[in-house]
């Protein structure tokens, strides 16, 4: 790669590994390879942690294990064993960073956060150098599996927006496997982009469930995704990209020149196939270079 084409830097990215010791599912017409997740899981973490230019950190959006029927303990061990994988191709050198998504609590949330790393908010920032900040938001943390305690400001915030918001045609995104952000993640949110705006930097989110129209199915969406849309995102000059799983087909939508983009999931990559991205980052543009069933797209910042 000539000098002058070289990125400013680059991440890798993974959806909804969503590992479970299953026989494969069916949905939609679509397969669900869960016994195909370690491997695939450590070919593509070898290859992010291989990648040159080299990625300085690799992003999972979310379900990293899928929960079992066969019970907690079951869970758990299920959870161990991806977690330890990260930590075995990763081996250090690259920094895996997480995002809760609705399978994922099917560990405690206290368990899910310590052992992988995640703030205890469960929504943080990172600096990502050369005038770039990455924005994790939990789209977990207001829904009826937030795992937050009955009583707690996200519980009652959820029953609070599932009365006033009821599942209809209007609002298809109200179903039970989504969420939204609180009005406290809300306004922790605008600051951040505030603080971007005054640092002059351009910020990359991330979240499990999709938050800007026609970036993944109507069905798929954060519970409160117009307001996030609307009112926050496209409102600060700051952002540029959205980044999420959930959708497990992926999803791609420009809207005032801002990207909502969906990550096929490496769960149905087909046999033989993986799913999995390097985001290299211009000055004028970002390339998601995908691999296996991961769409590649350019997309002008």
């Amino acid at each position: 790669m000539a000098a002058e084409q070289r990125p400013l830097f680059s991440f890798g990215c993974i959806a909804d590994a969503q590992y479970a010791d299953l026989e494969d599912g069916d949905t939609e017409g679509r397969s669900q390879l869960y016994r195909q997740v370690p491997g695939k899981l450590r070919a593509a973490l070898a290859e992010l942690r291989a990648a040159r230019p080299r990625v300085q950190l690799v992003l999972h959006l979310g379900d990293i294990v899928n929960g079992n029927a066969a019970g907690q303990a079951q869970c758990d061990r299920e959870f161990d064993l991806v977690a330890s994988i990260f930590d075995q191709e990763l081996g250090g050198d690259v920094p895996a960073l997480h995002v809760v998504g609705n399978h994922c609590l099917s560990v405690p949330r206290e368990v899910l956060v310590k052992r992988l790393g995640i703030p205890e908010t469960c929504y943080y920032s990172r600096s990502l150098g050369s005038g770039w900040r990455l924005v994790v938001l939990d789209t977990t943390e207001m829904s009826g599996h937030s795992g937050h305690a009955p009583g707690s400001r996200q519980h009652r915030e959820a029953q609070e927006f599932l009365a006033s918001h009821p599942m209809s045609d209007e609002d298809p995104q109200m179903s039970s496997w989504n969420g939204g952000i609180t009005r406290q993640q809300l306004a922790w949110l605008r600051s951040e982009l505030a603080a971007a705006e005054a640092a002059a930097e351009r910020v990359i989110i991330a979240s499990h469930h999709q938050l800007g129209q026609g970036g993944a199915r109507a069905t798929h969406m954060a519970w409160n995704w117009r307001d996030v849309q609307q009112v926050v995102l496209l409102a600060s000059p700051a952002f540029r990209l959205a980044l999420a799983g959930h959708d497990h087909m992926g999803g791609c939508a420009c809207i005032n020149g801002r990207h909502f983009v969906t990550l096929e999931a490496l769960l149905e990559a087909p046999p033989g196939s993986n799913a999995f991205a390097v985001l290299h980052v211009f000055g004028d543009r970002i390339r998601i270079a995908g691999s296996g069933s991961v769409t590649s797209r350019e997309l002008a910042v």
